[in-house]
């Protein structure tokens, strides 16, 4: 039976049309902006997987095409305005040798058409997304070979879909050679550590946060604020660096153009740089600079950012080029032309960032808490009526948070926080103390005046005390649904959205992990022990004393591995006391080690040799943990 959320209320109506005079919706410019130099549309609206399933359909978002419509009850009008501008998919031609595939996942790929071949920037997210954005390319502007690829930062929406426009024999050989921020081990730790080791966990929180379980309609999932939406079932590959870029003002000649790079580490993502085409006087920021605020701490999860060094790199930009630049070009959204109007806007999102960042070190310095300082920290006028300065990734609220994060850690510096009860433990204690009837009492009668924050709060303790209580959770779902409706972030209102859902019909399945199998073959060896030692159930560990080595057939080394103290460690070379020696290639020692339960099938074909005594292996095995994708969120 097919999902069927509620109408706003009365109250979320209102504060939805109230909203408008928040915004400046008379400035329309983006709307024609956001589609200049449109070639062609992607091939029936649609991206499919190799089996012919869709990953992406254009017309799951055709709620959006009349750019005249007003917001709808159930959704901001900043969001609604902003997922009108940014829903069209397409090739689309920036200046002239350069291109763009938008819209049809949440990053772009990016071409730079050079005399003998092309230049990809970012690849998306995954292998068919790519696939399709090259072709378009081939078909409507030129039929050349890709000469190089660049990663402007680590993320997965922008290597995931990289084999999908090069052969990986190709960079083995180094005949297309593979550029990005950082060194080569410091890419491929961050790419690989943030997206796999802490990868099922950000996963689960990432299909919250990127309306990933919802469908699209203007009760559920709208856009992602930076794209339209992300594909279902797309591959995600990876192929690790090959020629770093560690210092700004390096250059690199491909395909006839020159491109040099600002080293911008610690910003949007640990490793990332800037790029400067000074032929096309063409210049991406990356992610430092986009039609959106960026997250200093993202929900999804990962390494809290540096809010000054988004200022710092942006104003180094600005000497460095903004006398010459003439177009920005982001790897989300759309770009910026003229070289006042790409100063003004890089001017301003420096601003932006340095003032979230200042404010809420003046607020901490007087004693604020994180939360405290993010109720009261507002943009100026001058900033927040920009569009490219709203929330449509980060938003002002937890970025003011993010910052304190940043520079203070976890604690918010009251003593009650240091060391509460579980929110299970303190929900049991909230019922018995007040009772559940009064609670619930409590929770209705904020609902229906409209205080939804409230009502979350008090009603999220008779769910964690009782994940059975039916009625319970029927209105938290409600008044999750109605915070939804009305919040401009659009990852706050797929986290809403979504646990109201999961609220009313139970965990839905993951549709996209991080940790792709193409992912964890292309970890370095050392990452790859990492991962395994995450799997490790210390308690179990700590009773164990296992020793082997793996012996990686295909790269000439062998690593010695042992769990003992209820941790796993490994280091190269090979050990005097092994029991056991697993010999395989990479891929298939990563099965092992990830699934030991597998050994004896892969030796037993002969695609793995085991030298010692296999039941190494079975100790090995009783002390992993397995992931459950689909972990609870909104129950305990």
């Amino acid at each position: 039976m097919p999902y069927t959320p509620k109408d706003a209320t009365a109250t979320t109506a209102a504060a939805n049309r109230d909203d408008r005079a928040l915004y400046a919706l008379d400035d329309v410019e983006d709307f024609e902006t956001a589609r200049q130099g449109k070639i062609a549309d992607i091939p029936d609206g649609k991206v499919r997987l190799a089996d012919g399933s869709v990953a992406y359909d254009r017309t799951a978002l055709s709620f959006l095409d009349d750019d005249g419509a007003p917001n709808p009850d159930t959704v901001n009008p900043s969001l609604w305005r902003q997922s009108q501008v940014i829903h069209e998919p397409g090739l689309y031609k920036v200046v002239d040798h350069l291109y763009q595939v938008r819209n049809n996942d949440i990053g772009n790929l990016t071409i730079v058409e050079g005399d003998d071949g092309l230049v990809v920037i970012d690849c998306t997210t995954g292998v068919e997304i790519a696939q399709q954005g090259l072709a378009l390319f081939r078909e409507h502007v030129a039929d050349k070979p890709v000469v190089a690829v660049i990663y402007t930062h680590t993320h997965i929406d922008h290597y995931g879909g990289v084999k999908g426009v090069v052969d990986e024999a190709d960079v083995a050989s180094g005949k297309v050679p593979v550029i990005a921020p950082g060194t080569i081990a410091n890419f491929d730790k961050f790419a690989i550590g943030e997206n796999v080791v802490a990868g099922n966990a950000m996963s689960r929180r990432a299909a919250y946060a990127f309306g990933n379980l919802l469908d699209n309609d203007p009760h559920q999932m709208i856009t992602n604020g930076i794209a339209s939406v992300g594909g279902h079932g797309i591959t995600v590959s990876y192929i690790s660096p090959t020629d770093p870029i560690t210092e700004t003002g390096t250059t690199r000649s491909l395909a006839g153009l020159t491109f040099e790079f600002l080293y911008a580490p610690d910003t949007e993502a640990p490793e990332e740089m800037h790029v400067w085409i000074p032929e096309l006087k063409a210049l991406t920021c990356a992610e430092n600079a986009n039609h959106s605020l960026h997250n200093i701490q993202t929900l999804r999860g990962a390494r809290t950012r540096d809010a000054r060094n988004f200022a710092r790199y942006l104003d180094e930009t600005l000497v460095r080029w903004g006398d010459e630049v003439e177009v920005h070009y982001g790897p989300h959204t759309w770009p910026v032309w003229g070289n006042a109007k790409v100063v003004a806007f890089l001017e301003s999102q420096r601003d932006t960032y340095k003032y979230i960042h200042d404010q809420a070190l003046r607020l901490a310095n007087k004693g604020y808490t994180p939360l405290e300082a993010a109720e009261v920290v507002e943009l100026p006028e001058v900033l927040r009526r920009r569009w490219f300065n709203r929330g449509y990734h980060g938003t002002l609220h937890h970025n003011v948070r993010a910052v304190f994060t940043k520079e203070l850690g976890m604690w918010d510096g009251d003593p009650v926080s240091l060391h509460p009860h579980t929110p299970v433990d303190t929900a049991s204690r909230y019922v018995t103390a007040f009772g559940r009837d009064t609670i619930l009492a409590e929770g209705r009668r904020a609902f229906e005046e409209g205080d939804y924050r409230w009502a979350a709060q008090v009603l999220h303790h008779l769910v964690f005390a009782d994940p059975d209580d039916r009625e319970a959770k029927d209105l938290q779902a409600d008044t999750y649904e109605q915070l939804g409706y009305q919040v401009e972030g659009p990852q706050w209102r797929g986290i809403y959205l979504t646990a109201a859902r999961e609220l009313r019909e139970g965990v839905i399945p993951a549709r996209f992990a991080s940790g792709s199998p193409d992912t964890i073959a292309g970890m370095p060896v050392d990452i790859l022990f990492d991962y395994a030692a995450v799997h490790v159930i210390g308690e179990k560990a700590a009773e164990v004393d296992v020793r082997f080595d793996v012996d990686f057939t295909d790269r000439g080394e062998t690593w010695t591995a042992w769990v003992a103290n209820g941790v796993l460690n490994a280091r190269p070379g090979a050990s005097t006391d092994a029991l056991l020696t697993v010999r395989a290639p990479k891929a298939l020692a990563a099965a092992v080690l990830l699934q030991p339960a597998a050994a004896g099938k892969l030796a037993a074909a002969g695609k793995v040799t085991l030298d010692g005594d296999p039941a190494v292996l079975d100790a090995y095995a009783s002390v992993l943990d397995e992931f459950d994708p689909n972990f609870a969120i909104v129950t305990p």
